[in-house]
């Protein structure tokens, strides 16, 4: 059964036999989910498969893996990335593949997704862009991070130092002196994160350190590729 075209981006696309793709796709209204371009990797839509290119796609099957119908380019676009940009939006893609599970939908993601695309060639610097899409998917993923109270419902106060606990939140408890420092954010950090928006350098690589452990943690430590490329 075939579909109306939806919006779409492709996530990471690889050759498939001879002459096809096999991709990895972001869709509006039905998520994440795998499809083959039969004859993509030579046809006419081949340029237009790439990650980063807005889409509308129409696809048909009852497997896991659909089958592309039509590709077209959306009534839009995103300016080309090249350079950190490129690879702030490689690591976007592979943070969708490892943590969104398949076929779910997830509307306010895309949209999301679309913006952080766009402020990559933006004004907003290049690593809050990253943390703030971060924070969106982790809640989009069923992960939420909690940053303007604690565990002990008590308001987070810029003032205090708090310690996280893994995948449970931030505590205001006393820290003995032999405890791991790496897990302790300022209430500053925290409060930054909650109204999204940072002016302050030292802040934003504390919300850096902070969201690589959390999402660490949700993947188990498996290394994130796409890391390799900041050097």
């Amino acid at each position: 059964m075939s579909i109306l075209l939806r919006r779409a981006f492709v996530l990471h696309r690889r050759p498939f036999k001879n002459t096809s793709l096999l991709l990895e796709l972001f869709v509006e209204g039905e998520g994440r989910f795998p499809a083959v371009s039969r004859g993509g990797a030579k046809g006419s839509t081949a340029g237009l498969l790439q990650p980063f290119t807005p889409l509308r796609l129409g696809w048909g099957g009852r497997g896991e893996v659909k089958s592309l119908h039509e590709v077209e380019p959306d009534d839009y676009q995103l300016d080309r990335l090249v350079g950190k940009p490129l690879f702030c939006g490689l690591y976007l893609n592979e943070l969708l593949m490892r943590l969104v599970p398949r076929s779910e939908p997830h509307d306010q993601l895309f949209g999301d997704y679309i913006r952080t695309l766009s402020s990559l060639v933006g004004e907003i610097p290049l690593d809050w862009s990253l943390r703030l899409f971060e924070m969106r998917l982790l809640q989009a993923a069923g992960y939420e991070l909690v940053t303007d109270v604690t565990l002990e419902n008590e308001p987070v106060e810029p003032g205090r130092n708090y310690l996280y606990q893994k995948g449970r939140g931030f505590s205001e408890s006393p820290v003995e002196l032999s405890a791991d420092t790496s897990n302790i954010i300022s209430g500053r950090t925290l409060i930054a994160l909650h109204n999204k928006t940072c002016d302050d350098i030292q802040l934003r690589q504390e919300a850096k350190q902070l969201l690589r452990r959390v999402i660490d943690y949700h993947l188990d430590y498996k290394p994130l590729k796409s890391r390799e490329l900041f050097g």
